[in-house]
């Protein structure tokens, strides 16, 4: 079964980390034992680049610019990853991200009148210094999250 996973391709996605003059983190503290961050899946016709300046705006309403392209991780997705509808289709589809990280500034807010069911209420700005120590308190068990867990940190640090 994992071999034939293996010939599956990878999701294009994307992560970005934006702050503010302040050193605030546009991030999102999901109150269940981790952090989110702007970004999503890339459509076809679209550049990582472009994709996530998109999802920034659909989940925040925060315009970003500035953006550099930091790196790239594969990450294989795990038998267990799969926990809603929408990510069970995903696993039969894709063996796991292919995920672009970025970083800006962020420049304004603006009402997103669209507001989906992924946008972000209430807060979304942290300070960078709390958004890492909790990063370092998530309990992962999965090896390919863990390499996720330690590219983040090594990217909100250097901020």
């Amino acid at each position: 079964m994992e071999k034939e996973r293996s010939n599956l391709p990878f999701r294009i996605n994307c992560e970005g980390y934006f702050i503010d003059n302040k050193k605030n983190i546009l991030a999102h503290n999901t109150k269940k034992g981790y952090i989110v961050f702007p970004g999503g899946g890339v459509n076809k016709n679209e550049s990582p680049k472009e994709a996530l300046i998109r999802e920034t705006f659909e989940e925040t309403g925060a315009i970003v610019e500035n953006l550099t392209k930091l790196d790239v991780l594969k990450i294989v997705w795990s038998k267990n990853w799969a926990k809603t509808k929408e990510q069970k289709k995903r696993y039969k589809l894709f063996q796991g991200d292919e995920m672009h990280f970025f970083k800006g500034f962020i420049k304004e807010f603006k009402n997103n009148i669209e507001k989906r069911k992924d946008y972000w209420k209430g807060n979304k700005l942290m300070p960078v210094k709390g958004v890492i120590k909790l990063i370092e308190k998530d309990k992962l068990s999965n090896e390919n999250e863990k390499g996720y867990r330690e590219f983040q940190l090594k990217f909100l640090k250097d901020l």
